[in-house]
């Protein structure tokens, strides 16, 4: 960390402690909340504050002035040497790992300070040898004793972890997702040559995700925005469970109410990670997904928001002409060598293009691949637009054996849909011509 990064970070501590200062009562419930290593009512007291997010500043800056006076208490009045002492820095290293070794004595020295008995605290120094090292001691067990409180009063907020199985730090801002899907299978890792990433996602997605890190959550919900500020729109998705029924695992349906609360009471054995099912919403565009906890009190703990970009428009139907020379063919006409190569014009469009091909189709079991697109990883390439690709082929000089043949070409998008890659949108068109 830099200096204008620690600069930063101090004005920030600065204004979020003095939010809290302002309010006299909030202030002292969130001492008492600290004080008492009380989760639920030290984030509610934030929250309520609008200062949540900033935890941990505000409990480290408790962490400090709470350090100082107990040590104070403890250890009495500061007293050694004014400037930094590096063989005295040894020496105590010396007995940190030392006290660090005798688990019974450390167990002791967590307890008296957890007590703040400075009785106690001041026999066990003059009896180890340690009057010249009291503070530092103290400080040291404070310390490491309010890093895990605020660990514990500032966990991770909610968190989605996954829409439609693909992990949400594989979606960037614009709403692509990237594979693979974890479990795999679903959605294949990106091969952007062959048409595979940046997918936008349709139909119903499924949500994943953690809201346990609120102490006391009771409900949570999951809504959908077309703007990162609102209006929210809350997801009310039935959701499959299970439960065990004397020794029988039975089905259930658990339901949201109105407002899109599910009760955590209700969740069964599938567990609290499976939140919902997104019926991705109309028109195409950019969403943004947030997940929502609340305690007993009736606090309301948000995630960080997700981006998701829906795609739920099949490709613009694919169109395909054949001309020879000058002549363009009608369905089921006879070409023959002399009169030349064929031009195939092909066209078809999506916002989320993948992959475009014509292929020939017929004979004996024929399958022959004429052409092939992808996006090759350019978002901003939408296919074939109008007025199309022309395609010279010449089937005589391809060796296609002389019948009759179908040329076949599919487009299609990029999108997860019904939370699988297999079920991106797709459209098709052919041309029947006899090769003589």
């Amino acid at each position: 960390m830099d200096r204008e990064d620690r600069l930063e970070e101090l004005r920030l501590t600065g204004e979020v402690v003095g939010k809290l200062g302002e309010n006299e009562e909030g202030f002292a419930a969130a001492v008492d909340a600290f004080r008492a290593r009380d989760a639920e009512r030290f984030q509610s007291v934030l929250a309520e504050l609008g200062i949540i997010a900033h935890c941990h500043l505000i409990c480290r800056w408790l962490c400090s002035k709470h350090c100082v006076f107990v040590c104070l208490k403890l250890a009495g009045p500061v007293e050694g040497p004014a400037e930094l002492d590096i063989a005295e820095m040894r020496e105590f290293a010396a007995v940190t790992a030392r006290i660090a070794a005798d688990d019974e004595l450390l167990r002791r020295l967590v307890d008296i300070v957890e007590k703040e008995d400075a009785k106690e605290f001041g026999a066990l120094v003059k009896r180890l040898k340690l009057e010249r090292f009291s503070h530092q001691l103290c400080h040291w067990l404070c310390w490491t004793r309010c890093r895990l409180v605020c660990e514990l009063m500032c966990p991770p907020p909610p968190l989605i972890t996954k829409v439609a199985h693909i992990p949400t730090n594989q979606i960037d801002s614009q709403g692509f997702g990237a594979g693979p899907s974890i479990p795999p299978g679903h959605t294949p890792p990106d091969d952007k040559p062959q048409g595979e990433g940046d997918h936008p996602f349709g139909g119903t997605a499924h949500i994943e995700g953690s809201f346990l890190t609120v102490a006391g959550a009771t409900h949570y919900k999951v809504e959908y925005a077309d703007n990162p500020g609102g209006p929210w729109t809350p997801i009310l998705a039935p959701m499959f469970d299970l439960q065990l029924v004397g020794l029988n695992l039975v089905s259930y349906i658990r339901v949201p109410d109105g407002a899109g609360w599910y009760d955590v009471a209700d969740i069964g054995l599938l567990g609290p990670t499976q939140l919902t099912d997104w019926q991705t919403p109309s028109p195409d565009g950019l969403y943004y997904l947030r997940l929502t906890a609340k305690n007993g009190g009736g606090t309301e703990f948000h995630s960080a928001l997700v981006a998701a970009l829906v795609d739920n428009t099949v490709p613009t139907p694919a169109q395909i002409s054949i001309r020879q020379g000058d002549r363009r063919l009608d369905c089921c006409e006879t070409v023959s060598k002399e009169n030349g190569p064929l031009t195939i014009t092909v066209e078809g469009t999506d916002d989320n293009f993948s992959e475009l091909t014509v292929t020939l189709k017929g004979g004996c079991g024929v399958a022959h691949s004429i052409y092939y697109k992808s996006y090759n990883g350019n978002t901003a390439d939408t296919g074939a637009p109008a007025p199309g690709i022309d395609i010279v082929w010449d089937p005589w000089a391809a060796g296609v054996d002389p019948c009759c043949y179908v040329i076949e070409v599919h487009i299609w998008d990029r999108a997860i849909v019904n939370n699988s890659y297999a079920g991106r949108h797709t459209s098709s068109n052919w041309h029947s011509l006899t090769i003589a």
